[in-house]
């Protein structure tokens, strides 16, 4: 089982897939009922089989609402009938009435399993025709937008930003969306971004985004590959997204561990000094 629960807080789930996959027929999705608003942690959990006959099968636990969660309350049974057996103080009738509604709850939930996916399926549908269109009007943008300012088209991390640039502006005073956007950029890796201090050459502080993306047990020639490619998005994502009196630095690195005899080392990846 392949845990894929980072890089998605605070995104709508259909807005997250579709711009990862181009078909979801391999997702089970699982809805708890717990939706507040604004899709905050509308995805609690999400996971990948793996090592079974549903190697590609993707399980996608929601805090939204099922179907069956926003019909009229007490349509099929009600769940108050435990506070009435509460009071009577019987531990066996408690428990045995407990186990009947989640059993009840369970089988209503496979029910309208059908109908969930199938309106997550049309929403998911309408945000891949939505960034399509975007994509498109976009693409004229940039197309003009090149002329002036030549860019490396065919690097994968500056095509996955591009559709951005029209809210540049925006995201260049809005630091706080800066890690969700390199968390996108960079997904599965792990990102971790901080604003910290450095003086300029007249001597003077000033705000530098330094930011890590820790990508595991790279060999040093995939080290070194993997940072040319990082390098010019580094270089884009400063002139483009983040504000003329600061800097910036972007970091490949590995996570932190006790060092072993025999392991690879590779300068400023996985070498660490206290």
């Amino acid at each position: 089982m392949k845990d894929l629960s980072q890089n998605h807080e605070n995104i709508k789930a259909e807005s997250f897939l579709s711009s990862m996959m181009d078909d979801i027929s391999a997702i089970n999705l699982e809805f708890q009922g717990v939706f507040s608003r604004n899709y905050y942690n509308d995805i609690i959990y999400m996971d990948q089989d793996t090592g079974t006959s549903d190697d590609n099968l993707l399980n996608i636990s929601l805090s939204r609402d099922s179907v069956f969660h926003i019909l009229p309350e007490g349509l099929f049974f009600r769940e108050d009938e435990l506070r009435k057996v509460q009071k009577e103080k019987n531990v066996e009738k408690f428990k045995a009435l407990s186990e009947k509604i989640i059993k009840e709850k369970q089988k209503l939930l496979d029910f309208f399993y059908p109908f969930d996916k199938t309106y997550f399926k049309l929403r998911f549908d309408l945000e891949r025709k939505l960034n399509e269109i975007i994509e498109n009007k976009t693409s004229l943008l940039m197309d003009e937008l090149f002329d002036i300012f030549p860019v490396d088209e065919k690097n994968d991390f500056i095509k996955r930003i591009i559709p951005l640039l029209p809210l540049a502006s925006e995201i260049r005073s809005n630091k706080m969306i800066w890690r969700d956007i390199l968390k996108s950029v960079f997904y599965p890796a792990e990102v971790e971004i901080r604003i910290a201090e450095k003086p300029n050459t007249a001597g003077l502080m000033r705000g530098v985004v330094k930011a890590n993306i820790y990508i595991e047990k790279l060999s040093n020639k995939e080290f070194k590959r993997v940072r040319k490619a990082i390098e010019p998005f580094a270089r884009f994502f400063y002139e483009w997204f983040i504000p003329a009196d600061m800097g910036c630095e972007f970091k490949v690195k590995d996570k932190k561990e006790r060092f072993r005899p025999g392991n690879e080392m590779t300068l400023d990846y996985n070498t660490y000094f206290n």
